[in-house]
């Protein structure tokens, strides 16, 4: 069996999402290939996209919110992106690749990849099997115009009418849930946790910014300190070293960790009792799998809006406003430990840590049924 998974460097969770799956797909004997599409075809657009997507969400917020809000209401709006992109010139660039790796079924962690597959299999250039990976618990701008693709894999079933409103074929949908690494599918108790590691066992708040430490950080732990409970606090600053100097520098009363960028945060994320953090899909997914009540902070406009909308509607987190500081949502928590409770209970109901494994098998089924035909 071979499997090419494709993925689109716009942020570090759809690579982790194409390496979660490759890492399960290969402890089953299955040969995988992960490739970033635009670092294959064209190395300018590899540019642009990262440098701009990181530019875009540090700088420019309020733009890139009306433009995806743009995209989502007008059809001609996303005909033209795909038009101002070369997708059909990408997609005939990028075909030469799939007949030089024979894959039995492509995987696309990212929508821009999925949009040049359909073309591709629109004109028959691939005919195997296709999963495209929704990785946010929003339906993204472009879904809705890809037709071609065999299976659309989503976080929740509580998407389905949300795909449907959409114009999705909810035939193609499989609500399995978001891969993640096998670390976050396990459970360790709280106290276990924090012995491995060296903490005290009392109230633990996670504090992280994503994978580049964005956020107000430093305010936030300056803020919960100043509550009148007894907490600890861990900060996960990621690759943002000037961030991990600062938080480093900080004189609180309470316990104080902070850590960069580390293979640890399955662990970390055991020992707390809530994390504070972005609603990034990949991370609000492992936060879920470890049942962690979450505050949500700082969602880029558009897709990690509706990240921590679907989060609070459905009771799994609290949302950080203008007029809802963060050391307010600390302290509705703390000073009320069955919303903790409820939460975990919440989160309980809408994750689904073996997604990893169930869409492996049915990537693997899905293999077998076309060989045996």
């Amino acid at each position: 069996m071979k499997i090419l998974i494709l993925s689109v460097t716009t942020g570090y969770g759809h690579h982790s999402t194409a390496n979660a799956l490759a890492e399960e797909l290969k402890v089953r004997g299955v040969d995988v290939v992960i490739v970033d599409l635009y670092e294959k075809v064209s190395k300018f657009k590899y540019d642009l996209l990262d440098k701009g997507y990181t530019f875009s969400i540090k700088h420019m917020k309020k733009p890139f919110g009306r433009a995806y809000r743009t995209l989502v209401e007008h059809e001609s709006a996303r005909s033209f992106v795909n038009i101002l992109a070369g997708n059909k010139r990408v997609a005939k660039k990028f075909a030469e690749t799939i007949q030089y790796y024979q894959p039995e079924v492509i995987i696309s962690t990212h929508v821009l990849a999925a949009q040049v597959i359909d073309i591709l299999k629109l004109h028959e250039y691939v005919t195997v099997p296709v999963f495209g990976i929704v990785t946010d618990y929003c339906i993204h701008p472009f879904w809705e115009d890809i037709e071609h693709i065999d299976y659309i894999v989503t976080g929740s079933e509580y998407l389905n009418f949300t795909s449907e409103k959409r114009g999705l074929d909810v035939g193609k949908i499989l609500p399995l849930g978001l891969p993640v690494r096998a670390e976050f599918g396990l459970k360790i108790q709280k106290s276990e946790a924090r012995r491995i590691l060296e903490l005290e066992d009392r109230m633990t708040i996670l504090v992280m910014g994503g994978s580049m430490g964005y956020g107000n950080i430093v305010q936030w732990i300056a803020e919960i300190d100043r509550l009148p409970y007894e907490i600890q606090v861990i900060c996960i600053c990621g690759k943002n070293e000037k961030l991990y100097q600062r938080v480093n520098q900080m004189q609180i009363n309470s316990p104080l960790r902070v850590l960069g960028f580390i293979n640890q945060v399955a662990l970390y994320m055991d020992a707390a009792d809530c994390i504070i953090t972005k609603p990034g899909g990949l991370t609000v997914t492992e936060v879920m799998c470890k049942r962690l009540p979450m505050i949500l902070v700082n969602p880029i406009p558009g897709h990690e809006v509706g990240n921590a909308e679907f989060l609070t509607n459905c009771g799994a987190a609290i949302r950080v406003t203008e007029q809802f500081s963060v050391s307010e949502a600390v302290y509705y928590l703390l000073a009320n430990p069955g919303r903790l409770d409820l939460m975990e209970r919440s989160i309980e109901l809408i994750s689904h840590p073996d997604a990893t494994q169930r869409i492996c098998d049915e990537i693997v089924n899905c293999i077998s049924s076309n060989t045996q035909e």
